[in-house]
C-alpha cells in the first residue's frame, strides 16, 4: 500500500501532494469520462462510518472554492468560529459515541489532508478524547486517538473553477442532478468520486473490523458519500446538505439522511 494513500499519524501535508500541478485558471475542457457506471456500495459493512465537515474555513469567509491539493493543504485554516465548530462536533460525537457504550479504543478517526479538515480532525479527536477521560475520572486512560490521511477524503476537484467564486456552485449541482458523469469545466464527475470513495471503504473495511470509523471532509465529498453509502441516487446529494462542522451516521438503509432541501444559491454565502 502507498504510503501517500494511508498514513496512521499526521504528518507534513506536503507529503501527500500530487506531482502535478494546474498553473493556470483559463477554461477546461470537458474532463474525459473515466466510468460508465456508478460503483455499488457495499451490501455488509463490518463497519459503522460517521461523517463531520471540516469546521468554517478562510475559504468560507471569502466564498471561494478551495479544491487545488497544494493550496487546500498549505492554506485556508479554521477560522476562530472554524475551531469552536470542530470543539462541538468532537463534543456530539463523544455524546453518540457514548450513548452507544462505545469505548474510544474501538474509535478510528480519518481526515482529508486538507487543512481545514486535518484541523478539524483534530481539534474533534482532542475534545473525544478529554470528555471520555472525565467521564472516567482517569487522565491516563483512555488511550490517545490518531488520526489518519486519506487522499480519497481530499476535496472534489473543481478544475477551472478552482479559486473563484463558490457561486460556481450554482452551475454545478444543476450538471449534477442531471448526470452523475459530467465534468464540464474539469470538475470532477460524482461518479469519479463514488469511486475513489468505494476504493477507501474497501481500504477501511480490510483494515478495521467493529470500528467506529470518522471521516473528517468536504461537504461535496461526504454528501456524496452519505447518498452512495445509502445506495440512494447519488445525483440529489446537494440536497443533504452538511453544515459545518456537522456530525451524522452514515447507513446503508438511509434512515440517518434528513429530508431533502432545494438546492440554495451560493453566490453570496459564507459557509
Amino acid at each position: 500500500m502507498p504510503i501517500s494513500k494511508l498514513l496512521l499519524a499526521v504528518v507534513p501535508a506536503l507529503a501527500l501532494l500530487p506531482a502535478t500541478v494546474r498553473t493556470n485558471r483559463g477554461p477546461a475542457p470537458l474532463r474525459t469520462a473515466t466510468l460508465e457506471t456508478v460503483v455499488e456500495p457495499p451490501e455488509e459493512p463490518r463497519n459503522t462510518y460517521w461523517c463531520v465537515r471540516h469546521g468554517q474555513s478562510t475559504a468560507n469567509v471569502e466564498n471561494i472554492i478551495s479544491s487545488n491539493p497544494l493550496i487546500g493543504s498549505t492554506k485556508h485554516e479554521l477560522t476562530a468560529l472554524g475551531k469552536e465548530q470542530a470543539h462541538v462536533a468532537g463534543a456530539d460525537l463523544w455524546a453518540n459515541l457514548s450513548e452507544l457504550e462505545v469505548p474510544l479504543e474501538d474509535v478510528v478517526v480519518y481526515s482529508s489532508n486538507f487543512t481545514r479538515a486535518r484541523e478539524t480532525a483534530q481539534i474533534a479527536a482532542y475534545e473525544m478524547q478529554r470528555r471520555a477521560q472525565i467521564a472516567a475520572g482517569d487522565w491516563e486512560a483512555p488511550p490517545l486517538l490518531q488520526i489518519g490521511l486519506l487522499s480519497d477524503l481530499r476535496e472534489r476537484d473543481f478544475g477551472s473553477l478552482d479559486g473563484l467564486s463558490a457561486g460556481n456552485y450554482d452551475n454545478v449541482w444543476p450538471r449534477d442532478m442531471a448526470s452523475p458523469f459530467d465534468g464540464t469545466d474539469g470538475v470532477e464527475p460524482v461518479a469519479d468520486v463514488c469511486q475513489r470513495l468505494s476504493n477507501m471503504v474497501d481500504l477501511l473495511e480490510k483494515r478495521h473490523s467493529g470500528k467506529q470509523v470518522i471521516l473528517t471532509a468536504h461537504a461535496d465529498v461526504i454528501q456524496i458519500f452519505q447518498t452512495w453509502f445509502a445506495g440512494c441516487d447519488v445525483r440529489a446529494f446537494s440536497s443533504y446538505r452538511f453544515a459545518n462542522g456537522e456530525v451524522r451516521r452514515c447507513d446503508r438503509a438511509g434512515e440517518c439522511l434528513p429530508v431533502p432541501a432545494p438546492m440554495q444559491s451560493q453566490a453570496a454565502a459564507a459557509l
